[in-house]
């Protein structure tokens, strides 16, 4: 089971990390390491993409719909507290016009009298703390209630003065004599001898306050009482006690309620709703104030949206794991394939070498025959001279033949040591080499078939060309490949002409013309194709030009080639004078 497990965890873990130098000049791909990164990354952009953009539009819409609930709650909040407040006042008001119309003078004015009506509107409404009868000049005629207020004048207080213009009135929070915030409610009514009067009733505060706290929906809601200064009527829990002036904005338009979206002190979003108190009786000094802390209010919103999040997040890992397993394996498959390859175009090079080993081993075979006839034919004729002659010898003649003998044996000595230097130069080396020395090398081991074909081969090097400083045995491959085709294309009296040249300070140019068949038009595109042979009926591999470019590429050099059907063919390589290591291979 173990094993099974660790087999199926290769195919998803990396492998292009184990590169073989030998082969990456082989590879499709240089650097897999980025291919896989690369892959990734557009697939998990591609992948999380439009499920980012889902999850955000998602969030607008769901943060928009949110906001617009939370403002009509606290709309419909400011609402309801608004007519529950003005249903108060405005029910006390109708029971105190209400006294003061079935009501005579006479019982007003008596305080047993006036007691007795303040304990039936007590039992009937309840919210009144205590009533009494002021005449024209703010003197008290009457009193009920728990206060010691009988015979207070009251035509300097501004509740009194205020209540004069008006025939019904509502006075904002204040103290007073009794020093206790309290808020009257006056009616005014004409006295038999045509004076008038006013009855006025204190509302109960604290039941105010109550029914203000009991709209409350938690700690995060603030609802409270101001005049139109702004300043407090009720205490609030954010911006401080009673009669406490605030830097609250109130709506334009006092019979319509505005909710707005502000900041505190503390930098919390809160939502504000404000709405002016009013009666049908009697206008009123207040405006209702409803705040709710928004991130209270979002609890629940909170709870969907971090889940949400857990579900994205989950979702965007798995994604990324899912996506980085398959570009894993189809990065490796992808490298394992390429490898393959790699190791197959590497066998193909190895075996065009020697291919292009046994091609010149040929010429080699011609180049001894001759001295090895010479020897032949010498130690002959010195066993003749032993065997058939009875007069002494000649040693003048015998060791002029003996010199024969070890001239031909020099010329076998020089020709193998060509053939084995040229073999050890595809060495991977980089060394200094000269590029006169380097064509001339590989033209002697075609000078008999130059000569049994009569092809004139002419090379124009300058001297004064640099050295180059590259690796000889791929270079030399590339002349092998390069003059063994231009050989097998011209035919007998053509013509080979190469050039050398220095372009500029760090290339050189060689260019290897030959007089042979040329390569059709339609064919140009395809000679650096593995596999493609313009002389299949001689039997060629079409890895020979395919090798060659790639060779020219690992050296950090062009090739391009310029031919026409019947004329000949011309191919133009400019390498480094000094290759950067780390090209090669």
């Amino acid at each position: 089971m173990l094993t099974k497990i660790l087999n199926s965890m290769k195919s998803v873990w990396p492998v292009f990390h184990r590169h073989n130098v030998h082969l990456k000049s082989f590879y499709t791909f240089t650097d897999y390491w980025n291919l896989w990164t690369t892959s990734i990354f557009i697939l998990v952009l591609t992948a999380l993409s439009p499920l980012c953009i889902v999850t955000i539009i998602h969030y607008q819409l769901i943060q928009k719909s949110v906001d617009s609930e939370l403002n009509l709650r606290t709309e419909r909040l400011t609402s309801n507290v608004k007519n529950s407040i003005s249903f108060f006042m405005e029910e006390r008001l109708d029971a105190l016009i209400f006294t003061v119309n079935e009501m005579g003078y006479e019982q007003l004015t008596n305080n047993k009298k006036l007691a007795d009506i303040l304990k039936n509107l007590k039992l009937g409404f309840g919210g009144l703390t205590d009533l009494s009868t002021i005449d024209m000049n703010g003197r008290q005629i009457a009193y009920a209630g728990p206060y010691h207020l009988e015979g207070k004048n009251y035509k300097t207080q501004p509740w009194f003065l205020e209540s004069l213009k008006k025939i019904n009135f509502i006075s904002e929070v204040f103290t007073g004599y009794r020093d206790v915030p309290h808020i009257i409610i006056a009616v005014k009514s004409v006295a038999p001898d045509g004076s008038f009067f006013i009855l006025r009733a204190t509302l109960d505060t604290e039941r105010l306050i109550q029914k203000l706290s009991s709209y409350k929906t938690g700690d995060h809601a603030d609802i409270f009482l101001v005049n139109h200064k702004g300043v407090l009527q009720t205490a609030s829990t954010r911006h401080g006690k009673i009669f406490t002036r605030t830097n609250l904005t109130f709506p334009k338009n006092p019979g319509k309620s505005e909710v707005i979206i502000d900041t505190d002190m503390k930098t919390r979003m809160i939502i504000s709703c404000h709405s002016f108190i009013f009666t049908n009786l009697a206008a009123t000094p207040f405006i209702l104030v409803v705040q709710k802390e928004k991130a209270g209010m979002m609890h629940t919103w909170q709870e969907l949206r971090q889940n949400i999040n857990w579900t994205v997040g989950i979702s965007v890992v798995l994604i990324i794991f899912i996506i980085t397993l398959a570009s894993t394996s189809m990065v490796n498959k992808l490298y394992m394939l390429d490898e393959t390859k790699a190791q197959a175009m590497l066998q193909m090079e190895q075996n065009q070498q020697l291919a292009s080993i046994g091609q010149l081993a040929a010429g080699v075979a011609h180049e001894i025959n001759n001295p090895l006839a010479v020897i032949n034919q010498t130690a002959g004729y010195i066993k003749d001279l032993y065997s058939f002659k009875n007069e002494p010898l000649n040693s003048n003649e015998i060791v002029e033949e003996i010199d024969s003998i070890l001239d031909a044996v020099d010329r076998c000595g020089t020709i193998t040591q060509q053939l084995l230097g040229f073999v050890r130069q595809f060495d991977i080396k980089i060394k200094k080499i000269s590029l006169q020395t380097m064509v001339t090398q590989v033209l002697n081991f075609h000078k008999k078939e130059a000569e049994y074909k009569g092809v004139n081969v002419t090379v124009s090097i300058p001297d004064n060309i640099p050295y180059m400083e590259t690796d000889s045995g791929k270079f030399q491959q590339i002349l092998v490949n390069l003059i063994n085709n231009a050989f097998q294309a011209v035919e007998e009296g053509g013509c080979l002409d190469i050039t050398g040249s220095q372009t500029n300070t760090k290339t050189i140019e060689l260019v290897i013309k030959d007089t042979g068949c040329g390569i059709p038009e339609e064919s140009l595109k395809k000679i650096y194709e593995p596999f493609f042979s313009t002389k299949k009926d001689q039997n060629g591999t079409g890895l020979g030009l395919s090798i060659t470019y790639g060779l020219v590429k690992q050296l950090g050099g062009n090739i391009s080639v310029q031919s026409t059907e019947g004329v000949g063919t011309c191919f133009i390589i400019t390498l480094p004078v000094k290759i950067q290591e780390k090209g090669l291979i």
